[in-house]
């Protein structure tokens, strides 16, 4: 049971979680009006599922030695000596081959072309990068902006402008995400050598400012859906309460006197943010 724990937390389920769950959501918005066979729906949940457990998994078989400076990942699977490196090693790439083959034989090849792409940009070129450049959160936000593109794809045969806008939403969601993060453990990742913060020595107050621009990005993206939309009009109402709501965080961020209440204030919002403006889209298409 010790050993299975273990490769369960080997996937960062969590974060494999949330991440799923935009996967689910482009798999509904995609589908929606449509009979979309059983065995599709379960290949793309059980594929994503394996595809996003694989790139986490072989994040943590790479960066094993780091995570065991930082406070905060010391007791994941690999540096805690629940598993040995190869095992990470083993695990994550069986996962991703299952995965993509999965995508691959009961989905389409489109999609298992995006579940291998999102393994290999975030294990192979974002984790890498991640000690060298801050310019790696930008690369991270590729493969981790994939999963809601893929779970439309999946359910439409094909790339459109809604599958682009998902990736849009979710690629400019992460920067005040992972920034907010960043700033919060910014003594932690130095110790590990990780550069996060949006530039070397980026203060709190360039790192709130860069959060809210981003911030208006996706808001602005996210009004783009509104003409693709049934209810267009409530779609509207709902995002721009969304937005007004996330806004005000990252404004909080900029003007904050205590920048980590700030930050807490960003990261907190930006987690209910997306999935509660995928489920009104949801519920109003």
């Amino acid at each position: 049971m010790v050993k299975l724990r273990a490769y369960w937390l080997l996937s960062k389920p969590r974060v494999t979680l949330l991440v799923w769950l935009t996967t689910v959501a482009g798999l509904a918005l995609g589908g929606w009006g449509q009979a979309l066979q059983g065995g599709l729906i379960a290949a793309t949940l059980i594929g994503s599922w394996l595809v996003i457990a694989s790139a986490n998994a072989l994040n943590q078989a790479i960066e094993w030695r780091r995570d065991a400076q930082m406070p905060r990942t010391a007791l994941r699977p690999i540096p805690s000596g629940l598993l040995a490196p190869m095992e990470g090693w083993v695990v994550g790439v069986l996962w991703g081959v299952l995965g993509v083959l999965t995508l691959a034989l009961w989905v389409n090849a489109a999609v298992a072309w995006l579940g291998a792409l999102s393994i290999l940009l975030y294990a192979f070129a974002y984790t890498p990068l991640k000690p060298r450049t801050h310019f790696s959160t930008a690369i991270g936000a590729i493969p981790g902006a994939i999963p809601p593109m893929a779970g439309w794809v999946a359910a439409q045969g094909g790339f459109s402008l809604e599958a682009w806008l998902l990736f849009a939403l979710q690629f400019v969601w992460q920067f005040p995400h992972f920034w907010a993060i960043a700033w919060l453990y910014r003594d932690d990742y130095a110790r590990a050598g990780f550069r996060m913060l949006p530039y070397p020595d980026a203060s709190a107050a360039a790192t709130a400012r860069l959060s809210l621009w981003y911030t208006l990005a996706m808001v602005a993206i996210s009004l783009m859906f509104a003409p693709l939309i049934t209810h267009g009009w409530l779609y509207l109402l709902g995002a721009l309460t969304l937005g007004y709501w996330t806004l005000r965080a990252a404004l909080h961020f900029v003007r904050a006197q205590d920048p980590a209440q700030g930050a807490r204030s960003v990261l907190r919002s930006s987690v209910l943010y997306l999935p509660l403006l995928l489920i009104w889209m949801i519920l109003t298409l």
